[in-house]
């Protein structure tokens, strides 16, 4: 039986005060490390403590125990889940002794796990009817302000998304191609101080992918030093050098070319 809350009277948990880690497998998500600070919130100790995460119809819920003894689960497993590369969590603190049973008294929710190599996942995805298209990126979320909407009409699509080579050498680095362009195109963002927090994290990115170079110092079309021969070099490199990295992939892809030519 789903558990009911009531979510009168509640009190918000600082997001700094949590700290959740995606560990991983074989390079799979396979559970969940949490920790979380609940002192000089005047809560009572005996109020229990739940971690819920969730992607949009899939759901887990866990218990870590009191508020005056917070006692991880030892099974924190997220294997059976279809995707999660976008799962995201919420903290709920509930009274369940007084005589409002299930009353929230404190939570947090969206909040976004890290990876145990410390990295978080910087294209959030939603599964969503987009028409005919494939997949688009939404550069006006609701909940986060850069979305990679897949169309949830195609059958099995979580899952080839996920793991069918020529989906993500296909989909991917056209992605990324996009979101640069719109980067320099459309938000002509400011590389030495970019305004929005995804901004930077694509940017920290291609940095990554480039092995510590640098994006050019200037991504305003319309500024003077602007050097578009440079600027559309440098995204070309960072999609080459990405589809670079995809090695399991790319010969997933010649594997499953060389079956259907015999």
């Amino acid at each position: 039986m789903k558990r009911r809350f009531n979510y009168t009277g509640r009190g918000r948990i600082p997001q700094e005060k949590i700290s959740i880690i995606l560990n991983k497998k074989e390079n799979s998500v396979s559970s969940f490390t949490a920790t979380i600070d609940l002192s000089g919130m005047g809560l009572p100790p005996e109020a229990k403590i739940y971690i819920e995460t969730y992607h949009r119809t899939e759901y887990k819920s866990f218990d870590f125990g009191t508020v005056g003894n917070i006692l991880p689960p030892s099974d924190t497993s997220l294997l059976g889940l279809v995707y999660t590369g976008n799962l995201k969590f919420r903290i709920l603190v509930v009274d369940e002794l007084s005589g409002h049973n299930g009353l929230i008294l404190a939570n947090v929710d969206g909040l976004k796990p890290v990876s145990d190599i410390g990295t978080k996942s910087i294209l959030p995805v939603e599964f969503c009817d987009i028409g005919q298209q494939i997949w688009r990126v939404d550069f006006d979320g609701t909940k986060d302000p850069l979305v990679l909407n897949i169309n949830n009409q195609i059958p099995n699509i979580e899952h080839v998304s996920k793991f069918d080579p020529r989906f993500i050498l296909y989909v991917y680095p056209a992605v990324i191609r996009e979101i640069l362009t719109h980067i320099v195109f459309v938000d002509r963002v400011n590389p030495s101080d970019p305004e929005m927090g995804w901004h930077k994290e694509w940017l920290d990115f291609s940095r990554i992918v480039l092995a510590g170079e640098d994006s050019p110092k200037v991504l305003d079309p319309q500024d003077d030093d602007f050097d578009e021969e440079t600027t559309q070099r440098w995204i070309n490199k960072v999609v080459e050098e990405f589809c670079s990295s995809r090695m399991k992939e790319w010969k997933g892809y010649i594997s499953k070319i060389n079956e259907e030519g015999q």
